[in-house]
């Protein structure tokens, strides 16, 4: 089963480029790439994602922001990819909802290693709690 990853990043030439790296790998299904949040919530409904790549340093600013609105509008990890990580974004990043990040510098071979280690570890983290919550009724 292909991983399918919707990629939101407002800077054309990143997305591209980024679209492109994710197509090389067979595993992947790019379903969409979005250059912001408008364009990503109407992609979402038909798109079901498993994995959201964030480039958070966009969007006017408003990044955090952004992610907090994606995690409002799928269950999918919403994974930030970044220049660079800073303590103090990170620490925001993961109270709007994050799963993770993502250094944009990461080879072609580990992004699609990366991508598909997350999506794994969160469809196991939401089939255990579908678990729970079928035991606790």
């Amino acid at each position: 089963m292909r991983v399918r990853v919707l990629l939101v990043d407002d800077h054309d030439d990143a997305r591209n480029t980024l679209a492109q790296r994710l197509r090389r790998d067979r595993r992947l299904e790019l379903i969409g790439a979005a250059p912001g949040l408008e364009e990503a919530a109407d992609l979402l409904p038909d798109a079901c994602p498993d994995i959201v790549l964030l480039d958070i340093r966009g969007h006017a600013g408003l990044g955090v922001d952004a992610c907090r609105r994606l995690r409002r509008l799928t269950d999918a990890p919403v994974v930030i990819f970044t220049s660079f990580m800073t303590p103090e974004l990170w620490t925001a990043a993961q109270a709007a909802g994050a799963a993770d990040y993502l250094l944009k510098h990461i080879d072609t071979d580990r992004l699609s290693r990366e991508v598909l280690r997350l999506a794994r570890r969160h469809r196991r983290g939401a089939l255990r709690n579908t678990y729970a919550r079928a035991d606790s009724n």
